[in-house]
C-alpha cells in the first residue's frame, strides 16, 4: 500500500499516516478492464472509489445519448456521496484504460461513523468542505 500517495487525496486531508492506513485496510481492491462499468447512473450507491491507476470517464445519460462530464485519472475519486446518502448514482463511471481502484464500502464506513470513529468524521468533514467549494463555484458560474 502506498499510504503516502493516498494521503494526498482531498478527502483524506488532515489525516495522519496511521489513519490513512486504517482506512485503506478497509478498502477492497478492484481491477477493472477497459470498457467495464464501475457504477451505473440510477443505481443505489454502495461506496466510493479512489483511482490507483488507469483512466475513467464519468457519463451522464440524457435524451438518447450520454455526455462525458469528466475524465478521471490517478488519485481522483468518485461516489463519495454514497458514504452519507442513500440516493441513487447521479452518473455512470466507465473504465477507459485498464485500472486499479480502492473501493470503500458505504456500509463499513457507516459502521465507523456509528462507532464514533474520529477518522470517519474527518473524512465527512472534508467531504462537506469540498462540496461547499463546488457549490460556491457553481453559484459563481450561474451569476456570471
Amino acid at each position: 500500500m502506498d499510504i503516502e500517495k493516498f494521503s494526498t487525496v482531498p478527502l483524506f486531508e488532515g489525516l495522519d499516516y496511521k489513519q490513512v492506513s486504517e482506512l485503506l485496510k478497509l478498502a477492497e481492491d478492484v481491477s477493472p478492464k477497459s470498457g467495464d462499468e464501475i457504477v451505473r447512473q440510477g443505481e443505489p450507491g454502495d461506496g466510493f472509489y479512489i483511482i490507483s491507476a488507469g483512466s475513467f470517464e464519468v457519463l451522464k445519460a440524457g435524451s438518447g445519448e450520454s455526455t462525458v462530464l469528466a475524465r478521471l485519472e490517478e488519485l481522483s475519486y468518485f461516489g463519495e456521496m454514497s458514504l452519507v446518502s442513500q440516493e441513487v448514482r447521479a452518473a455512470s463511471v466507465i473504465c477507459v484504460a485498464d485500472g486499479r481502484l480502492k473501493k470503500f464500502s458505504a456500509q463499513k464506513f457507516s459502521e465507523l461513523l456509528d462507532a464514533g470513529n474520529l477518522t470517519a468524521y474527518k473524512v465527512v468533514h472534508n467531504m462537506c468542505r469540498i462540496l461547499a467549494q463546488r457549490l460556491a463555484r457553481l453559484e459563481e458560474r450561474m451569476v456570471s
